[in-house]
């Protein structure tokens, strides 16, 4: 196998982990599905509607390659938004989450994501895409009203107006790319990256790459950053490394791990 994954998770300074992230394999092929999911703090259930994504996805993810991950991926996040709102049954509202999915079959990948959870491809210490938030904030940010640096910690970055759950039906947005040798997809939540540049991450991935658990390294960072009133944080890497075996990595990337502290 020749994709090498690390996750990690912390409840920050909250009370109650909201954050859900998930690693699901096919069975005897190089294809995977990393999934992070924010339940909408402020809301009721916001835990439980981010387990609803990664039990949607367990459930829905076949043992065969996807032969379209496009369609499988929107579906995904539709059906996740279903079952959310079944978790409010008649209440006023119902809990919400954000997610972002990666879909990586050998040397291709596939993502979708709805809310602020953000998805970063790397090249060669390079920045090469980074999902936009469907937020307040960064709708200002592509008017010219705000700046970039401003979102985190702004107030407006916390009013989406898009989310899985709730009366709107999602509709989310993809990306797709052929990958090359030492790739790196980085997935996290508001909760990571309001602490941790992609610069600052890039850096540390050059000393500490995800085998060698460099989300649990980058994760303890954005902890002690964000103190007693930080958010949940969650990250999941993932690096496409042909040419190596995941046999001598770290614990992490030979076991499919759910984190639902």
């Amino acid at each position: 196998m020749s994709w090498q994954f690390s996750l990690a998770s912390d409840i920050g300074g909250r009370t109650e982990q909201q954050d859900c992230l998930d690693k699901l394999s096919l069975n005897g092929s190089d294809s995977h599905l990393v999934i992070v999911a924010d339940g909408m703090g402020g809301h009721r259930d916001g835990a439980r509607a981010a387990r609803t994504v990664i039990d949607t996805a367990r459930q829905r993810l076949s043992e065969d390659p996807l032969a379209d991950p496009r369609a499988f991926l929107k579906s995904l996040c539709l059906e996740s938004h279903q079952a959310i709102n079944e978790l409010g049954g008649n209440d006023e509202r119902s809990p919400g989450s954000t997610c972002i999915l990666l879909y990586v079959n050998g040397p291709e990948a596939y993502w979708a994501h709805v809310g602020d959870s953000r998805l970063y491809h790397f090249r060669n210490g390079e920045l090469l895409n980074r999902t936009q938030d469907h937020s307040v904030a960064q709708l200002m940010v592509e008017q010219g009203r705000m700046n970039e640096a401003d979102v985190a910690g702004n107030p407006l970055q916390n009013q989406l107006y898009m989310r899985l759950g709730g009366d709107k039906t999602p509709q989310p947005e993809f990306g797709a790319s052929e990958i090359e040798a030492d790739d790196i997809f980085m997935l996290c939540s508001d909760g990571f990256w309001a602490y941790i540049t992609p610069e600052e991450a890039v850096t540390t991935l050059k000393h500490l790459p995800p085998d060698e658990d460099g989300a649990a390294h980058l994760v303890a960072i954005a902890r002690k950053r964000g103190g007693s009133s930080g958010d949940n944080i969650s990250l999941a890497l993932t690096r496409w490394a042909p040419e190596k075996s995941n046999g001598g990595g770290g614990l992490l990337s030979r076991l499919r791990s759910l984190f639902c502290l």
